[in-house]
């Protein structure tokens, strides 16, 4: 997100920077430990499974329009031998152009009928695709379509792997103040080192980490630290309503905690979210975005998903 380093340059000077964190990482052979000294705040310690963690690490690929588009075809090959009938052509573009699917035939009817299985074939088709390798396919507000990383689907199937990194929250700052404890959980991604990502309509996500990657590479960007975030959030208070909003080269989180003052929120399917950017390095508080993300979220420029 070449565009928000250069504007967090300028803002040095009115929003303060966290003091560096002193990262330590040591594995085991049934779990790894980690720990973060960060003053002023107490020392931060938990330990994974290795187990759950190992069966993180591939569980997505990048996306890759080509193998999509082979998949894709393959899935109609294989239908248009099923629905082939007499009287009837079912002809699919060389490999080498792209994909359309071509029926004809002397009964309208069944031409078209022909014609509509296929298309929910190819659609079908390409949602599994989607499915298999954790990828979404997320529509803006102005009708545009583009892939990203499965973020929600992410989230819950890390709630277990990440349980540990909650109660280690919950034993430094309880769980009764929500907003501590977002707060808290703010400031220690912010601390983590940042990656920075692409416009997500052209990127599809490559440089997203999964939970267990982020932690381990002690690095991430927004979307990585945003699904860390949440997945730890949701650990300590199940029931939270929780959100990600999407701008093109920007990632943050919205919840259902109460706001004060003049803290940015956002109307979701008719309730307030207040909204946290965990991203960093800038110590950002609930309810403040830097610019332009906090005009371009009162003008509702973004999309999100609930998880």
């Amino acid at each position: 997100m070449f565009r928000i380093v250069m504007l967090l340059s300028t803002l040095l000077l009115s929003i303060p920077l966290l003091a560096a964190t002193e990262f330590q990482l040591k594995q085991g052979e049934t779990s790894t430990e980690f720990s973060y000294l960060r003053p002023p705040q107490p020392p931060l310690s938990f330990s994974l499974e290795n187990a759950k963690m190992q069966s993180q690490h591939s569980i997505r690929k990048k996306y890759s329009a080509e193998l999509a588009e082979l998949h894709v075809r393959h899935q109609l090959l294989l239908q248009s031998v099923k629905l082939q009938q007499r009287g009837v052509k079912i002809r699919l573009s060389p490999s080498n152009l792209p994909l359309s699917v071509t029926v004809s035939g002397a009964d309208l009817t069944q031409v078209a009928n022909i014609r509509n299985q296929l298309a929910a074939t190819q659609q079908q088709a390409y949602q599994g695709y989607l499915q298999r390798d954790y990828l979404y396919l997320l529509t803006t507000p102005l009708g545009e379509s583009y892939v990203i990383p499965d973020h929600v689907r992410i989230m819950r199937e890390n709630l277990p792997v990440l349980q540990p990194v909650a109660a280690s929250f919950v034993s430094l700052y309880g769980r009764n103040n929500i907003r501590k404890i977002a707060m808290q959980l703010a400031y220690w991604l912010q601390q983590i080192p940042y990656q920075n990502l692409s416009d997500r309509r052209e990127s599809a996500g490559a440089g997203f980490l999964t939970p267990v990657q982020m932690l381990q590479a002690n690095q991430g960007d927004c979307d990585s630290k945003a699904v860390v975030f949440a997945t730890v959030l949701r650990n300590i208070f199940p029931k939270l309503g929780i959100a990600i909003i999407y701008f093109n080269d920007h990632a943050v989180i919205a919840a259902q905690i109460p706001a004060i003052d003049n803290e940015l929120t956002v109307d979701l399917k008719g309730a307030s979210y207040l909204v946290l950017d965990p991203t960093g390095p800038a110590q950002l508080p609930p309810g403040k975005l830097n610019p332009p993300y906090d005009v371009q979220l009162k003008s509702r420029q973004f999309s999100y998903r609930l998880f």
